[in-house]
This record gives C-alpha cells, sequence and structure tokens, in this order.
C-alpha cells in the first residue's frame, strides 16, 4: 500500500512540473514583407490590428511607425492602455522596421525613394490588406521626425497628423512654412531642454508658428524636460496621440483652476460639441463630466464655486445617473450646512434604493440637523422596518 501512495505523488509531482514548464510564444502583430521595387529590397513590416477587429467590419486610423523595430511593441502598448481607458479609438499600427545602419541613408540621403516606397507601394499595400479609414498619422523619431517634417512640407503623403520627437535636421527647413498652404494638419513636435543642434531647429520651429498663424494647422510642442536625446520617442508618441484624440474621452477636470483658466462650463460645453461632431457622440455634457467639474471644486475646497456648479447639474436624473458617486456631493453640502440641499439628493437616490437602511438613516440625521425631529423620526423608523 505505501509503494502505491508514493508512485502516485511522484507522478502528480511530475505532471505538476510539467504544467509549471508549459510554454507558448507571445506574439504582438504580424511580420508582413514588402517586395520594394523603389527600394530594390525587401521590406519587413509589424502590423497591430486591434482587439477585436476580426469580429466587426469597422474601418481603422493607421498609425505609421518609422524605425518600428524600435518602437511598434510599445505603440502596441500604449494602445491597448489608451483602450482600458476609453482615452482614444482604436487604430491599426504599422511599424517599418529599419536596421540602424540603414537610418541615415533612407531618412537623411535617400529620401525621395524612401518616400516612394511608403507612398506608392506600402500605403496602398496596407489599404488593400486591411480595413482602414482615411485617417492616417505618421510617427518618427531624430531623422525619421526630420523625414516626417519633409513629407508634410512637400505634401508627397496626405497624412492627418504628424508626431515627430527630437526632429533633426530641420533648422534649415522651416523657412518653407512661410511659402505653403496646410489644410487639416496636425503637427506635435517635442524634444528635450538639451539637445544642442536639435534644439536649434525645434526652437525655430516652434518661433515661426507662434508668431505666424498657419491656417488649418494644429500644432503643439511638447518640451520634455526629464528626458535626454534617446528617451524622446516614448513620451512624444504618447503625448501627439493624447493631444490629437484629445476629443474622443469624456470630458474630464482635475483641477478647478485650469478649468477655470480654459473658460470653465463655456470650455466643457465647447469640448462636448466638437466630440460630437467629430464621433457622433451626443452633444449635451455627460454625467461624468458635470461629476468631475463638481468635484474639482470640493478637491480645491472652492464652496462658491461647488454650489454654483451643483445648482446648474443636480437633478433627479443626474443623481441617479451618478448613483454612490453622489455622496461626495451630499458630504461637502452637509460640511457646510446645507442640509436642505443634501436632503434633495437623499431623495433622489431613495427613488432607486428606498429600502437602503444607510441613506434612510443618513436623511434623518439631516432633518434632525435642521431641528425637524418629527421628519427625521419617520426616516429612523423606515430604517429599523427595512433591517428586520
Amino acid at each position: 500500500m505505501k509503494k502505491t501512495i508514493i508512485v502516485i505523488i511522484s507522478l502528480f509531482t511530475v505532471l505538476h512540473l510539467q504544467a509549471q514548464k508549459a510554454e507558448t510564444n507571445n506574439i504582438v502583430g504580424t511580420n508582413h514583407f514588402i517586395d520594394s521595387e523603389i527600394l530594390e529590397e525587401t521590406k519587413q513590416i509589424q502590423v497591430y490590428l486591434p482587439p477585436g477587429y476580426s469580429e466587426t467590419d469597422k474601418d481603422y486610423p493607421v498609425l505609421y511607425l518609422l524605425d518600428g523595430q524600435q518602437l511598434f511593441t510599445y505603440a502596441v502598448s500604449l494602445s491597448n492602455t489608451f483602450k482600458q481607458f476609453d482615452l482614444t479609438p482604436d487604430f491599426i499600427i504599422v511599424g517599418i522596421n529599419i536596421p540602424y545602419r540603414q537610418r541615415y541613408a533612407n531618412y537623411i540621403n535617400g529620401t525621395d525613394n524612401f518616400i516612394g516606397f511608403m507612398g506608392k507601394e506600402l500605403i496602398p499595400y496596407v489599404e488593400k490588406s486591411f480595413r482602414v479609414n482615411d485617417e492616417k498619422l505618421l510617427f518618427g523619431w531624430q531623422y525619421a521626425g526630420s523625414l516626417g517634417f519633409d513629407i508634410m512640407l512637400n505634401k508627397a503623403i496626405p497624412f492627418d497628423a504628424y508626431f515627430i520627437a527630437s526632429p533633426f535636421p530641420i533648422k534649415d527647413k522651416v523657412a518653407a512654412l512661410d511659402s505653403i498652404s496646410i489644410t487639416n494638419k496636425a503637427l506635435y513636435f517635442a524634444v528635450s531642454p538639451n539637445e544642442y543642434e536639435v534644439n536649434h531647429g525645434t526652437n525655430k520651429l516652434d518661433s515661426l508658428l507662434s508668431s505666424k498663424k498657419i491656417s488649418g494647422l494644429d500644432w503643439s510642442y511638447f518640451e520634455l524636460v526629464n528626458e535626454e536625446h534617446q528617451s524622446t520617442a516614448y513620451p512624444t508618441l504618447y503625448h501627439s496621440l493624447r493631444t490629437y484624440f484629445k476629443y474622443y474621452p469624456e470630458f474630464q477636470v482635475n483641477n478647478l483652476q485650469t478649468f477655470i483658466d480654459n473658460g470653465g462650463l463655456e470650455y466643457a460645453y465647447a469640448h462636448t460639441k466638437q466630440r460630437a461632431l467629430i464621433y457622433g457622440t451626443p452633444p449635451e455634457l455627460p454625467t461624468w463630466s458635470k461629476y468631475t467639474i463638481i468635484r474639482s471644486a470640493i478637491r480645491a475646497e472652492d464652496y462658491p464655486y461647488f454650489e454654483s456648479f451643483a445648482n446648474t447639474f443636480v437633478s433627479d436624473e443626474f443623481i441617479r445617473d451618478l448613483g454612490n458617486r453622489a455622496l461626495d456631493i451630499v458630504n461637502y453640502y452637509e460640511a457646510h450646512a446645507a442640509y436642505n440641499k443634501a436632503i434633495e439628493i437623499y431623495k433622489s437616490l431613495l427613488i432607486d434604493s428606498p429600502d437602503s437602511e444607510s441613506l434612510l438613516t443618513r436623511t434623518g440625521n439631516a432633518y434632525l440637523a435642521l431641528g425637524n425631529k418629527v421628519e427625521a423620526d419617520k426616516y429612523f423608523k423606515r430604517a429599523k422596518e427595512v433591517t428586520k
């Protein structure tokens, strides 16, 4: 009997160890190889399709990454984070792999051929192979950022947005912006403070764009004070995507003073209308947006603004939609002895939760704070009854 038990335990141990050693490949996207007649070589690209791509028939924007060999997996990670927090729409990612020793030849010396490859071979291949819409975004770092700037100036490929990190060289190209027309394009560029020659180009570009309004161009300049030349690609891609898709998330306020400085409620309404125009969402300010506006005043300990926002937004429908988060508003009202306002909110919450012992007791306490013992006792009595 003892031998049998030993054999069974040993077999279980072997199986357990085998299970611990089980491995599968961790695959991110797919590799594709394009035989380029223009470049006279085979180019490798990496393609990432959003989750659910195969279950839908929708078309997607495409982010084209120069230096995909370095940045592809980072871009995929960003897209997953954005999806988790509903910060951007889904988009396809195409990484163009360039061996490090070939970067200068492709991005600086051989720009005409490389741009020809992108416009006449790569993009047609992507658009034929995958469900894409007309929205195309381009990202490049260093030499690739300079190439992206060239493409925007020459209008060689109609990208909707150009994200360029530490672009070099561009100093001698900036003046060309004076003589071209741009329609509905976005340019977001970034640099760290101590990149010397790189800074000369980006500062010149910032100065020109700041002094001369170019109709049809939305632009932002990010100064990445905690980065260095080798790291600017990563925060630039993050901030560029967030800025480009800024109207996709529901409007949210994290700081009261910033909200006021940007225009307050008119700023919120304008954002929501623009979001509706671009993405087809309802034109009314969502419940969450209203809540964050009120919450910003609570966090800032600014009761006048809080009261103004609450008077604007609080209704039965708003409170019932907000649910338990409405207690943040109640608590602030009670902290300022506005018990009548607190009671109104409690009554709205009780519509959907009439047997909540906690809400009934809190309502009774609010009436008691007003000196109305008769009404308080009614709610205390109901609270006792629901616990029986």
